[in-house]
């Protein structure tokens, strides 16, 4: 078990949460694996792409390994439901696909935030019950996808100025993919809650 110190009730509670995750994890790096060759032709992209994959894939596999150790297995009636409803959010991107490589960066964007609001979950469980190895591995996982995030939003901007291009567009303004970065990380910024406090302080 993660932790021999918390009781059998906490250890069930963590270990169906793991659970779901795994779920999760493993719909999200099967949907980017198929996008791997999708983005071939844009190697921004690609290379992005080819970044979550891999972050994805390390999560899942590192998930796996843990649930082992928690007790929970692929039959638990918790986690079939959890794939579900979990592999919503990965499955829109088999569904948006074809609409070019801007749209599937936008399903992975909600999945990979679909990925944090489940990792911190995990994270206050544990830390509420007491198990300080799961929030640790939680940390982790939640830092991966909010990077994930990060990184979609400020490579977004380009990825759909080529497709414009690409659909012979003719452009009003040509450093539209900066001035959109600009507006994000402004955006992002300002609507951060932990400097909103700090600054009512």
């Amino acid at each position: 078990m993660a932790n021999t110190a918390i009781d059998e009730k906490a250890q069930k509670t963590i270990a169906d949460y793991v659970g779901d995750m795994v779920a999760l994890e493993s719909h999200i790096e099967e949907a980017l694996d198929r996008q791997l060759k999708e983005t071939e032709g844009d190697p921004q992209a690609h290379a992005a792409v080819q970044r979550f994959h891999d972050m994805v894939k390390g999560n899942r596999d590192a998930l796996k390994a843990y649930q082992e150790r928690v007790g929970t297995t692929a039959g638990n009636p918790i986690i079939d439901k959890g794939a579900a409803l979990l592999g919503v959010a990965a499955g829109v991107i088999d569904r948006i696909r074809t609409e070019g490589i801007s749209k599937s960066l936008r399903d992975d964007y909600t999945a990979f935030n679909h990925a944090c609001i489940g990792y911190t979950m995990l994270h206050v469980t544990a830390v509420a019950l007491g198990d300080t190895e799961t929030a640790t591995m939680a940390e982790r996982g939640l830092t991966g996808h909010a990077s994930a995030v990060q990184e979609i939003n400020h490579i977004m901007g380009d990825v759909v100025i080529r497709e414009l291009q690409k659909d012979n567009h003719t452009l009003a303004d040509t450093q539209a993919a900066q001035k959109n970065r600009q507006a994000v990380d402004r955006i992002w910024g300002q609507t951060d809650k932990s400097n909103m406090t700090q600054q009512m302080a």
